[in-house]
C-alpha cells in the first residue's frame, strides 16, 4: 500500500507546524524587560481591579441624536437664562 499524494503532503507538513508551534511557544516564554520595568514600584504591589460583568460595563447608553439633542437643549435654556440676566443688568444701571 503507498501512502497518497495528499498524505505525503500531510507528512510534509508537520515538521513546519511543529517547528511554528515551537517557536511560538519558545517565545511566549521570554521576559520581555521593556514592558515589565515600565512598571514603578508603587504599581507592581498593587492589587489587579476588580472584575465586573459585561453587561453592566457595556450597558447601553442613549443614542448620540437623543444625547447630543438633550445637551443642545440644556445650553439652549442656558443662554437664554444668560441673555436675561444680562438684560437685567443692562436696565438697573442708570
Amino acid at each position: 500500500m503507498q501512502p497518497t499524494h495528499q498524505f505525503r503532503r500531510l507528512i510534509a507538513t508537520v515538521p513546519l507546524s511543529c517547528a511554528v508551534i515551537g517557536l511560538a511557544v519558545a517565545t511566549a516564554c521570554v521576559r520581555v524587560p521593556e514592558l515589565e520595568d515600565r512598571l514603578t514600584p508603587d504599581l507592581r504591589g498593587t492589587a489587579y481591579p476588580d472584575l465586573i460583568p459585561l453587561d453592566s460595563a457595556l450597558a447601553t447608553s442613549p443614542a448620540p441624536a437623543k444625547e447630543s439633542q438633550a445637551i443642545e437643549q440644556s445650553l439652549e435654556a442656558r443662554a437664554a437664562r444668560l441673555q436675561a440676566r444680562a438684560d437685567a443688568l443692562r436696565n438697573a444701571q442708570p
